[in-house]
């Protein structure tokens, strides 16, 4: 009989625990976002150096008939969180598809196709806040796996690494409340601009 009074007590505590955690939370401290990255680092990196092949069959009196790197650019996927309002953590994980097409005129190919699957931790600081408007830097650091696809005439050879990967978010803007849009301008492996939805939580 005792023990009632004590557990009716106990009970009503974590009762008005909840109930004013529940009044303090805030809406939005939780962000998924779905963007699209246009000209990657892994991208102008592929584009760099493969015009010493393309040089190559050139300087070995090869005639280029065909050189093409691709742009696609990449899918991006983040779960963020707000720590505070001028603060806000999370990750990453991106698909960046890259290629290279070289042909010549006496009939020699050359195509190598790599897929980069890319996670890095992220950092943003909020340095204006105000309204629906928003901006921000930011930096990521992770590991990209590398899956790739060689061809030389009939040949084909596959393979996988790992790379390190990170990305420098020089300016970012986000116009929304709990759904938005945003916009952001770096280098690295998310790509020179960036843009896409968000969803706060």
């Amino acid at each position: 009989m005792k023990k009632r009074p004590f557990v009716l007590l106990a009970l009503a505590l974590v009762l008005i625990g909840a109930s004013v955690n529940a009044q303090d939370y805030k809406p939005g401290k939780n962000e998924i976002t779905l963007g699209y990255g246009a000209f990657t680092g892994v991208e102008m990196a592929n584009a760099l150096f493969s015009i010493w092949p393309a040089l190559g069959m050139t300087i070995g009196k090869d005639t280029l008939k065909d050189y093409n790197c691709s742009f696609y650019g990449l899918g991006d996927l983040e779960y963020l969180r707000w720590v505070n309002p001028w603060l806000r953590v999370g990750a990453s994980l991106s698909v960046n598809p890259v290629s290279t097409l070289i042909t010549t005129k006496s009939g020699r190919e050359l195509t190598w196709n790599y897929y980069f699957i890319t996670v890095m931790p992220r950092i943003d600081f909020v340095y204006f806040s105000k309204g629906i408007f928003s901006m921000y830097s930011g930096l990521q650091a992770g590991a990209s796996l590398i899956l790739w696809s060689d061809r030389q005439g009939s040949a084909t050879i596959n393979d996988s690494g790992l790379s390190a990967a990170f990305h420098l978010n020089a300016f970012g803007m986000r116009l929304g409340k709990e759904i938005g849009a945003y916009m952001e301008w770096g280098y690295g492996f998310r790509g020179t601009f960036n843009i896409g939805i968000s969803g706060k939580f």
